[in-house]
């Protein structure tokens, strides 16, 4: 029994420090979902870099053509990829239409979960669409 616990356990150890491993990877900023009616007050496009060390998400990229200046960047953390979900953090943007986005978070269990299922999110939001103006899925490649 005790034999089979610790074998369990460094099974465990192996998977979680196989899950921590640093990782680097680049995603696409584009137009948030919006209903019918709503679809031409969305525009900008923009690329992101992703560096995971440890727990630490670092984002930085740019963004351009949004129709208004940014209101908010941030970090959100959904249960599943493409599902809406809670802030997690807020990101630092150029007030601007063409600008930067960049931020720095240490990510807790349940956001390294939601990593883990490609549920965190960058969501760029401003006074014409405070439900997104752009929006791109942190999702490392598949291996």
């Amino acid at each position: 029994m005790k034999r089979a616990f610790l074998g369990l356990a460094a099974v465990m150890l192996t998977a979680t420090a196989a899950f921590a491993a640093d990782q680097n990877f680049d995603f696409r900023l584009s137009p948030g979902p919006r209903l019918v009616g709503t679809r031409a007050e969305s525009s900008g496009a923009g690329r992101l870099h992703a560096d995971l060390k440890g727990t630490v998400l670092t984002l930085s990229g740019d963004y351009h053509g949004l129709l208004a200046a940014p209101a908010t960047a941030q970090l959100m953390m959904g249960p599943l990829p493409g599902v809406r979900g809670p802030k997690l953090a807020d990101l630092t943007i150029t007030p601007a239409v063409n600008g930067t986005i960049s931020g720095k978070v240490t990510l807790n269990k349940p956001a390294m979960a939601a990593f883990a299922k490609g549920g965190l999110y960058v969501e760029i939001t401003s006074q014409p669409a405070p439900d997104g103006d752009l929006w791109g899925w942190v999702m490392p490649p598949s291996e």
